[in-house]
């Protein structure tokens, strides 16, 4: 009885594992006692989860905003950069803004300005946030364009961020209209697992029926196959309604 216990555990943590890990991504080992770990499988929730593209879009337009402000006070690109670096890190020494800052800021400092750094950013952080990548490119156009035309940066920037608010504001509807369907498919991964540990603790035996004949097996695996494929099916549903929106 035991040993069919701890293998409907383990079939229910594996069931668990698919839905909090995204697919192609492993999380690094650390102590179980470091921060950093609660600190990566909190950020792999609330990239399933959370409403990251329209949060990421809020806080990149209130960056700009506050470069924007910094530059109609007078502020050179270079300061600004700085006392960005500053009030980000104050908020959150790990945020992903705050690194951006850092490394535009430093780029001020040697000379090589604005757009390099970003170029330099986007150029070695570009497979961690798609989301944030593109909104870095959009950026680079601002301020290459504000140095061949002349164009006062602190318009073009506000300008941006107003845009970027406004696709924040249409990713936030699309993730409120998608919670449901991500709630069904997490709840219907789970149903199955759930199943079978009720089953052993009513004295039922699913597992002994399912891997004790050829018949059961089968099952099991017809199973676990349509429960892949329905998983799949519905994760590329609801993705291709987040991509047009």
């Amino acid at each position: 009885m035991m040993p069919v216990l701890v293998l409907t555990a383990a079939g229910f943590a594996a069931a668990l594992v698919l839905v909090v890990v995204p697919a192609g991504e492993h999380p690094n080992t650390a102590s179980p006692s470091s921060p950093s770990l609660w600190r990566r499988w909190g950020g792999q929730l609330e990239k399933r989860f959370g409403p990251r593209p329209a949060r990421m879009r809020k806080e990149v337009a209130e960056l700009l905003r506050q470069f924007s402000a910094l530059l109609v006070s007078g502020r050179g690109e270079g300061q600004a950069w700085e006392d960005l670096r500053r009030t980000w890190r104050s908020r959150d020494p790990d945020h992903t803004l705050f690194r951006v800052s850092a490394q535009i800021a430093a780029s001020e400092a040697a000379g090589t300005g604005t757009a390099e750094g970003l170029r330099r950013y986007v150029a070695t952080h570009s497979d961690s946030d798609p989301e944030l990548t593109r909104l870095l490119n959009r950026l680079i156009a601002v301020t290459a364009l504000s140095e061949q035309t002349g164009a006062p940066l602190s318009e073009l920037v506000e300008q941006l961020a107003d845009s970027i608010d406004e696709a924040a504001e249409l990713a936030a509807a699309v993730e409120t209209a998608t919670a449901g369907p991500k709630l069904t498919q997490l709840i219907l991964t789970l149903l199955p697992a759930g199943g079978l540990v009720l089953g052993q603790i009513m004295g039922a035996s699913p597992l002994a029926t399912l891997l004790g004949s050829s018949v059961g097996i089968l099952c099991l695996t017809a199973g676990l196959f349509l429960l892949g494929t329905g998983r799949l099916w519905s994760r590329h549903m609801i993705r291709k309604v987040t991509r047009r929106a």
